[in-house]
């Protein structure tokens, strides 16, 4: 036991209080805005320490998204394939939210194996159960990738709000551009959007329950074919 921390009356170091304490730095900072020296510095160890527990910072980040990915609650098997997945995106989205960063490493390295070992598997079955039968997985990596991809750009606007404004501001004073041009078009739906920071996240959010509506159109007009093609 480290000799601050046992002097200060705190119990000893475990992985769990680790991982504990990079989640913190995580909400605090972001995924990638910490050290593995501030990790341990958090702790009142030194970065040995965080070695001997869990290992280099590649494996405490990967125990954080775990830990983040275990929030998001399964679905209930009962729901149609539709439902279901409508409900697990709109719960990832409310979770990895609240961990800048985490979304970007679900895209860049894949799911974490223990923490989505069940929403996979339910995943999967269910698409089965709709009649996906061997593109089941493939639906599911689609339609999930989908989501983290969207949630990995909100989430990266959201660390700059003040570039997002100055951006918006910029494209909303195209909206005076002669000719009609798409530019022009999209200056003016930002008009009334590019001073609010509230209303652009209002927006994020839309935005991605519609990406997610028109990934399931996408996900149901392939079952319809495939369907079709076992006639």
């Amino acid at each position: 036991m480290n000799r601050s921390r046992a002097s200060a009356g705190l119990p000893p170091i475990t992985p769990e209080l680790v991982v504990d304490a990079a989640v913190r730095l995580t909400v605090r900072d972001g995924l990638e805005g910490w050290s593995v020296r501030q990790l341990a510095a958090e702790l009142g160890v030194g970065a040995a320490v965080v070695y001997h527990h869990v290992g280099d910072r590649q494996k405490v980040t990967m125990a954080v998204t775990e830990r983040v990915i275990a929030q998001v609650p399964v679905p209930g098997a009962d729901l149609p394939w539709r439902d279901w997945f409508g409900a697990l995106l709109s719960d990832v989205r409310k979770v990895a939210l609240h961990y800048h960063g985490v979304a970007r490493q679900m895209v860049l390295l894949g799911p974490v194996v223990d923490a989505a070992r069940e929403i996979i598997g339910e995943g999967v079955g269910v698409l089965k159960a709709a009649g996906f039968g061997d593109e089941a997985a493939t639906i599911y990596s689609f339609l999930v990738n989908t989501a983290f991809n969207l949630i990995a750009v909100e989430d990266d606007r959201n660390a700059q709000p003040e570039s997002r404004l100055e951006h918006a501001r910029t494209l909303a004073d195209l909206a005076d551009e002669q000719g009609g041009s798409g530019l022009a078009a999209m200056g003016e739906w930002l008009r009334a959007r590019s001073t609010d920071l509230d209303k652009l996240r209002a927006y994020d959010a839309e935005f991605y329950r519609y990406c997610v509506e028109r990934a399931l159109d996408g996900a149901q007009a392939r079952l319809v074919a495939i369907r079709r093609r076992r006639r």
